[in-house]
């Protein structure tokens, strides 16, 4: 069974004279009497059993059991304030739930959601991925941004952004078939195809011609990893293909890019509420990251 805590008023009391060595200051900074500080240390003490202060004329001065309880004090003080604080305090952030797809959320929001942070700082944002969706009560998602050909029944879809898909490679592609000159050259060489983007690569590559090899898989990501480490080329959204042609890690194998049919959109409830203030901060910043953000490759034709 825990043994019953000490008051917390005396324990306060214990901690403030302990560090300005004083009960006349301590009563100064609680706003007490000094009276009344020395009776909630005493009540302490008759609580712990022990002698926490020695009494001077002028000052006190900790025992040896005072000096070892200090610090557990301090830690435990310092711990109750955070936790209330955060929960309670007056400035108190107000959470958005951001649900996505991996690729979406890895290669597009998360080099630049920096910037979304430091514009609204009052805003909690979590981004939750499909792994986790199912793990979602009704409701607790603020925006759902979803990936594909709308619109979809059952729900309301709003157009965020159209996409157009770009053909990327690495380094070790390069250096085993030199570069790409023409969409003729593709035919010749491996591939990496992600699911349901099929159509880009029959619409790229030249009628009734198919790489030698090919590697299928299911998110841009894992598409824009494989370009980077092997020697296999990839068509992805342009705007995941970004960040990774700024680093280096894999260049345009072309200087195109080619319309996809599939787009990204808002997907809500038809009964939803219209969004709330943190959800239109963070759309509104999505809308202007669309405007500033430049095309790696002009649109085929």
């Amino acid at each position: 069974m825990r043994a019953p805590l000490p008051p917390l008023p005396c324990v306060q009391a214990f901690e403030a004279a302990a560090r300005v060595e004083s009960f006349v200051a301590a009563a100064e900074e609680l706003h007490l009497s000094p009276a009344t500080v020395s009776q909630r240390i005493r009540t302490l003490e008759t609580h712990l059993g022990v002698r926490l202060f020695e009494r001077r004329a002028r000052s006190v001065e900790l025992t040896e059991l005072g000096r070892a309880y200090l610090p557990a004090v301090r830690e435990s003080l310092a711990d109750l304030a955070a936790a209330t604080n955060g929960l309670f305090g007056a400035v108190r952030r107000e959470q958005l739930t951001v649900r996505t797809q991996v690729s979406y959320a890895t290669t597009w929001l998360a080099p630049r959601i920096h910037e979304f942070q430091e514009a609204h700082p009052g805003i909690e944002l979590r981004l939750v991925c499909a792994v986790w969706s199912e793990a979602l009560t009704p409701g607790e998602v603020d925006i759902d941004i979803h990936q594909g050909r709308g619109p979809w029944s059952g729900v309301h879809s709003e157009l965020l952004h159209h996409d157009n898909a770009v053909v990327i490679h690495g380094p070790a592609h390069l250096a085993r078939y030199g570069p790409v000159t023409s969409v003729t050259d593709l035919a010749a060489r491996p591939r990496v195809q992600v699911l349901g983007f099929d159509d880009v690569w029959q619409r790229i590559l030249p009628d009734n011609i198919a790489p030698p090899e090919r590697i299928t898989v299911d998110t841009s990501v894992t598409a824009v990893e494989i370009a980077a480490a092997g020697d296999a080329c990839a068509v992805v959204p342009e705007r995941f293909a970004r960040t990774a042609v700024a680093t280096g890690r894999v260049s345009l194998a072309l200087d195109r890019s080619w319309p996809m049919r599939q787009a990204h959109y808002l997907i809500r409830p038809l009964d939803a509420a219209p969004h709330a203030a943190p959800a239109r901060a963070f759309l509104r910043w999505l809308s202007d990251l669309e405007q500033r953000s430049t095309p790696l490759a002009k649109a085929a034709e």
